[in-house]
């Protein structure tokens, strides 16, 4: 406790002044009575309680003396002191990836951390606070907030984003708010290396709150399976990051019954690959570890039976543009002599220009020109319908001067003039009228956007669009642009909607999901990565700035506003007790 204006201390001689008055003044008056009728009744009330009757005859003048005290007291601007947080201004950086979730104490560090976060709200003293959650995009979601009522509701708003953290990103932005002023940035996550922080700040103080208890964790590190002959064979990989032995029960199952289960002991600090043939034939396939540990989110594993064709096999004959295009977006690519094309066993996309062929491909291949006509000449511009494949590429700029003739029975989806230019056939092939040297589409970004859409449209059926990372965003050939898409989990709940060809982005918990459209569903899962299966134990620290006043670490909250209304309270009992005994001139 301290006082800002010892000033004014000489104002004390006024309840001084006072007191000396009422020790000094008279004590009695001389009052004639009439009569003593009652005398003796009121002496020996008086006697029985002197303090209570002396105190109801002074009562205004120690109402009085007490005002006047504080008074003087209110005019020496008493305060109390309490710690505050260092700096001129505070950031906290926050860890929203999926291992926040890890148990420690019967509650999830993310719970902690929030906890951690509301009691250094209490702390700030009016200093600006700004929060930074992590993940693939970084967010700023207060920025310089001195309002505490709204720092709290934000910081119980948070929630676990379960991407990877990304904290690197996360200090770069928190840097941008440095501006050469005292900052303390508070990181709250699992784990976080010294050298990882920028402290090249001399006036920034670094205080890193991470998960400092050893946590039990048993985890599915990966899931496979693929269908044979006999059924389906899966590949199941058990880590155990503990130093004890750990025995589990891990059961397979799909989205009927249980398929298999069986015990299984993964020795300390070690890695398992288990396999089981000659399973049931289902859509999907679910592994779960029945363990007792600190972190459920990694003892469950999907993986669906729809998987993707991966290649593309491209005719040798066609132009080499092709082949770049396709590789261009991360597609596996091999090149297959023209004689070779209909010789292929194996599984895969085929993008070939002969039409020979067509009877003999068991699957949907891409045509790029043909070998069994002639092209003419045309002359216009290219037009599109509302088709899954020109969701990203857009053929409104390309240039064509020659086309082959139209095949009958197949559905024109762009043209150029009047001319066919890109046809579908029944059973799915893709067919563009046109060699790559009759256009300039190499030249343009949609020309490597409409290969990546074939390759998306004859996969599969279309029917699985693949797994996906917490909160991921990847372009997706879901179709029409008018189309809306909802996401439901497997167990029908509604998730969210994507309206007029909205960008796709994956749910934020891991899962299976559906992706709806009228009549149209696309499975999808959506899984952890694996740095979020990993639990390590971590250090609490401080790195201090150079420059940092350690003084500032207390901050001062006045008594005056409590004296003040103590005083109104005061006024209102002296007029009470004024009121009644009876006012006099």
């Amino acid at each position: 406790m301290g006082f800002n204006q010892l000033l004014f201390l000489w104002t004390a001689i006024f309840p001084i002044a006072v007191l000396l008055y009422y020790f000094f003044r008279k004590k009695y008056t001389k009052q004639p009575v009439s009569s003593t009728l009652f005398w003796q009744e009121v002496m020996r009330e008086t006697k029985a309680s002197p303090y209570l009757q002396h105190l109801q005859r002074n009562a205004l003048f120690y109402l009085q003396m007490l005002a006047m005290i504080l008074l003087v007291f209110a005019l020496l601007q008493p305060f109390w002191k309490t710690k505050a947080l260092v700096g001129e201004q505070i950031v906290f950086i926050v860890d929203t990836s999926a291992t926040m979730e890890v148990n420690t104490n019967e509650t999830t560090l993310f719970d902690t951390h929030k906890k951690q976060m509301l009691q250094l709200a209490e702390s700030l003293s009016g200093k600006p606070l700004t929060i930074i959650t992590t993940g693939n995009e970084p967010t700023v979601i207060v920025r310089a907030e001195t309002n505490i009522d709204q720092i709290k509701s934000e910081i119980d708003k948070l929630e676990v984003s379960y991407e990877d953290e990304n904290i690197s990103k996360s200090l770069d932005i928190a840097q941008s708010f440095f501006q050469n002023l005292a900052t303390s940035v508070y990181v709250f996550t699992d784990v976080l290396d010294r050298q990882e922080l920028p402290l090249q700040y001399e006036n920034v103080t670094w205080q890193v709150e991470a998960l400092t208890s050893e946590v039990a964790n048993l985890s599915i590190k990966r899931f496979g399976a693929t269908k044979t002959n006999s059924g389906v064979s899966a590949l199941i990989q058990l880590e155990n990051q503990t130093r004890n032995e750990q025995t589990t029960a891990l059961v397979v199952s799909n989205e009927q019954k249980d398929l298999l289960k069986e015990k299984v002991t993964v020795p300390p600090n070690e890695t398992i690959t288990l396999s089981f043939d000659e399973l049931a034939e289902s859509a999907f396939l679910k592994a779960t570890i029945d363990a007792n540990d600190g972190y459920t989110l990694d003892n469950t594993m999907t993986v669906f039976m729809q998987d993707q064709l991966s290649t593309v096999f491209i005719d040798s004959g066609l132009h080499a543009l092709i082949r770049t295009a396709f590789q261009s977006m991360d597609i596996e690519v091999s090149s297959v002599p023209t004689e070779q094309i209909g010789l292929l066993t194996e599984e895969g996309i085929v993008v070939t220009n002969q039409f020979g062929l067509l009877d003999q491909l068991e699957r949907p291949a891409l045509f790029i020109g043909r070998n069994d006509v002639s092209a003419i000449e045309v002359n216009g511009k290219v037009q599109t319908s509302e088709h899954a494949l020109f969701s990203f590429a857009n053929l409104s700029d390309i240039y064509v001067s020659s086309v082959y003739p139209e095949i009958q029975g197949y559905t024109t989806i762009a043209t150029v003039g009047d001319e066919p230019f890109i046809q579908v056939s029944p059973r799915g092939d893709i067919v563009v009228l046109a060699d790559i040297q009759m256009t300039d589409w190499p030249l343009h970004p949609s020309f490597p956007l409409f290969m990546w859409s074939v390759k998306e449209q004859l996969s599969a059926g279309n029917t699985y669009l693949g797994t996906f990372t917490p909160n991921e965003r990847r372009p997706q050939s879901l179709g029409s642009t008018a189309n809306e898409w909802e996401i439901y989990t497997m167990e029908d709940s509604y998730q969210y909607s994507i309206e007029n060809g909205g960008a796709f982005m994956a749910p934020k918990k891991p899962g299976l999901y559906v992706l709806r459209s009228n009549d149209i569903e696309k499975n999808f899962s959506v899984a952890l990565s694996q740095k979020e299966k990993e639990i390590e134990k971590g250090e609490t620290y401080k790195v201090s700035g150079e420059q940092i006043k350690m003084s500032e670490n207390y901050s001062q909250h006045s008594f005056v506003p409590y004296i003040l209304l103590l005083l109104l309270l005061l006024f209102v009992i002296e007029w009470e007790v004024q009121r009644r005994r009876g006012f006099t001139s």
